[in-house]
């Protein structure tokens, strides 16, 4: 197989290896241990939510949630959140444990819900404002501990890698850990909170000494000392930029290593939702302005394999005389390719100008909230897989669902190397190759969310209508 051919493959194979692993390798790591008096690691926490067997419960609706309280106890069970109409993994705000089986009777004036306890006159006010929750205790005699979010783990993996708690510490950084390696740990900070894939809860008004504990489930509880009068102010509902910028907490929001990059393509996206009122036309502009943007690197590209293309035959001159000599052979292309100004790699650069703003783009299709639910053609939501086709049975690699998309890919991959392979002296090698490459990235593709395979789609469809192009003036 042609040299030229094997580096291709080779690279092409990397690519593929890194981007698999790419979000693993960029999700927020364990920060090393903070300076002595920040932070307390304890052991292991055994500590539980137990529910009650008997528990009464009421909903009330404020005008993002649909809040259920738990009237034993005084606190928020559960929280619905009504754009999205998802509920929300943050539970059991504001309970104290000593509390746990006392009633709580329950009033609501628009947006403020009360919860008072006559027998030992405590009073809760939970006050909504939009997304944000302002939380009120008073009456608290004795030492106590309030539940500031009770976190369960996600049972999907991938919404997994998302969970993450966060604190600022002394030095103003922000501090990330998986919510599968938080150490149960006491720490005071004023801006703290837990988030998922598509949500988050951010405490930020005034500093706290916490207490955080991982469960024996791997599930999150967080708590606060308490005692007569207690308040804090807290931000609950989506990563969005717009809505955490408004109480500087678009530092919450973090794209991996190309997260600048993520940031434009992020408010890009916006403004074409905004103009096109959909999100499946946006991403579609998006992938035209990246693919002119890049369009200089593909000319190169294009360019760089025509003059391979013309070399070929006094490639397989010098492999014909020097057959016995490899050194001499090597030392020959290499000085034919530097007399014909030609890089055996200039037909990569695509792939290499492309691959930030890929994995950049990739952590911001799989996290941007608006996506979530957002239809286009027959997709029912951009931040799935297509699903066409729903079978009665489960086929390898694939699933229960046909997924058009990448099936799509494959065919235009194999149509671009019918295309460039036309006039190539090593047709049928090509054509191998590309064939096997076309249904490798159609499999790797084929359960990602729609949004990015259609990303993908698009840049492909844009290739193979430029190779169409010229490849006339190739032929004639």
């Amino acid at each position: 197989m042609e040299r030229r051919l094997v580096t291709f493959i080779i690279i092409t194979l990397l690519f593929f290896i890194f981007y698999a692993h790419l979000t693993r390798k960029y999700l927020p790591q364990t920060p090393p241990p903070p300076p002595s008096g920040e932070v307390k690691e304890e052991e292991s926490s055994k500590e539980e939510i137990i529910p009650l067997e008997e528990e009464q419960l009421e909903e009330v609706s404020t005008e993002k949630f649909v809040i259920t309280f738990s009237l034993t106890g005084g606190y928020i069970k559960k929280i619905f959140i009504k754009k999205y109409q998802e509920e929300l993994l943050f539970k059991d705000i504001g309970l104290v444990f000593t509390h746990r089986t006392l009633p709580f009777q329950l009033t609501q004036e628009k947006e403020k819900i009360t919860l008072f306890n006559r027998e030992k006159n405590i009073k809760k006010e939970f006050l909504f404002k939009g997304y944000t929750l302002t939380l009120k205790v008073e009456g608290e005699k004795e030492r106590s501990e309030l539940v500031l979010f009770y976190n369960p783990l996600n049972i999907n993996r991938l919404e997994q890698r998302y969970q993450e708690f966060f604190y600022q510490n002394t030095s103003s950084t922000l501090k990330r850990f998986p919510q599968k390696r938080v150490p149960s740990k006491t720490l005071t900070s004023s801006l703290f909170g837990i988030r998922d894939r598509y949500f988050c809860l951010v405490y930020f008004s005034g500093k706290h000494s916490l207490r955080i504990s991982r469960l024996k489930d791997n599930s999150l509880l967080c708590k606060v000392s308490i005692k007569n009068s207690f308040s804090l102010q807290a931000f609950i509902g989506p990563q969005h930029l717009e809505e955490l910028d408004k109480y500087h907490l678009e530092e919450i929001v973090n794209y991996g290593f190309f997260h600048p990059i993520g940031k434009v393509l992020v408010k890009l996206l916006s403004l074409f939702a905004l103009w096109t009122k959909n999100w499946g036309i946006s991403i579609i502009l998006l992938s035209a302005i990246i693919y002119l943007v890049l369009f200089p690197f593909t000319f190169r590209s294009t360019q760089a394999m025509r003059k391979m293309q013309a070399l070929q035959p006094k490639i397989e001159e010098l492999k014909n005389k020097y057959k016995d000599n490899p050194q001499k052979l090597n030392k020959e292309i290499l000085e034919l390719y530097r007399a014909y100004k030609v890089n055996p790699l200039g037909g990569c650069l695509p792939i290499f100008f492309q691959l930030p703003v890929f994995i950049a783009l990739y952590q911001v299709l799989l996290r941007v909230v608006e996506l979530k639910g957002a239809k286009f053609l027959w997709i029912k939501d951009l931040s799935l897989p297509d699903r066409i086709l729903s079978l009665p049975f489960s086929l390898p690699f694939l699933g229960k669902y046909i997924n058009l998309l990448p099936i799509l890919i494959v065919v235009i991959g194999i149509l671009q190397q019918k295309i460039t392979s036309q006039d190539s002296l090593q047709a049928k090698q090509q054509k191998s190759v590309g064939l096997f490459f076309a249904v490798f990235i159609g499999i790797i593709f084929y359960n990602f969310p729609s949004a990015l395979v259609l990303y993908w789609l698009m840049q492909n469809l844009f290739t193979l209508f430029y190779q169409w192009r010229i490849s006339p003036k190739e032929t004639s």
